[in-house]
């Protein structure tokens, strides 16, 4: 799964290389420890009514997806993750399949390592081994819910509330050893593609996201254990991503 994340790159060159517009609030800050209702950032591409371009834009969600059934926003706290193998049957995320996907860009994830005695629970940072950003696969939908929203996620007139969940699977292989479960993480190659807004059939989505050759190479990625100051979310700092202090 993806519980906790980090997120400290700049945005102007992000923003370049996903030749993208920023929609976001300036205000959002870098942060090392980001968890379930946060707001985080989300790239999306839609089609402007106006003038029937594509756009492709770095906005502002909250960390939970919120269907339009839903009654209220703590609803995001059950949804912040999405397992790919039921993305077409649950309702929560089928309805966004097909016309709402979205990569959330970040620096790295946590996961946490129960120890041979069960006592303790070490965090593992898994990020890119070259530093690069990672892209998770992920669906957005923006929620009316009771109106007079606040806050980055939200539309300048309240009425709409932008919210965001990030797509899991099976893990293997080493990430298996941490956790069963992963986010969906694509290679910058093939982001244009999940983003494509011609895909609007969700069976279609499905079966793109089902594809492994589609996802990011696991060998590319770093697993190191970090401080476990981590686990408390309301520590955050570039210190968290040190290695635990252990006595001799």
């Amino acid at each position: 799964m993806c519980g906790r994340f980090a997120f400290f790159q700049e945005i102007e060159p992000l923003v370049d290389d996903l030749d993208a517009v920023d929609l976001a609030d300036p205000h959002l800050r870098s942060r090392w420890n980001i968890p379930p209702t946060a707001p985080i950032y989300v790239v999306t591409e839609s089609v402007d009514k106006e003038t029937g371009e594509v756009v492709r834009a770095l906005r502002i969600a909250r960390w939970g997806l919120l269907p339009p059934f839903a009654k209220e926003a703590s609803f995001s706290s059950r949804t912040f993750n999405a397992r790919r193998e039921t993305l077409a049957e649950k309702p929560s995320f089928r309805g966004s399949l097909g016309r709402y996907r979205a990569i959330v860009p970040m620096d790295g994830y946590y996961e946490w390592v129960r120890d041979a005695k069960g006592t303790r629970k070490q965090p593992y940072f898994i990020s890119s081994a070259d530093g690069s950003s990672l892209f998770m696969a992920a669906l957005v939908s923006w929620w009316k819910g009771p109106g007079g929203h606040e806050g980055p996620a939200a539309t300048s007139d309240g009425e709409f509330l932008l919210s965001a969940t990030i797509i899991t699977r099976a893990a293997t292989g080493e990430l298996a050893e941490i956790h069963d479960r992963t986010p969906v993480m694509l290679p910058r190659d093939q982001l244009d593609a999940w983003l494509d807004t011609t895909m609007d059939d969700r069976h279609d989505a499905e079966a793109w996201v089902q594809d492994d050759s589609h996802l990011l190479d696991d060998a590319t990625l770093s697993v190191r254990e970090v401080d476990p100051a981590v686990g408390k979310v309301g520590n955050d700092g570039p210190e968290l991503l040190e290695g635990p202090q252990r006595l001799l």
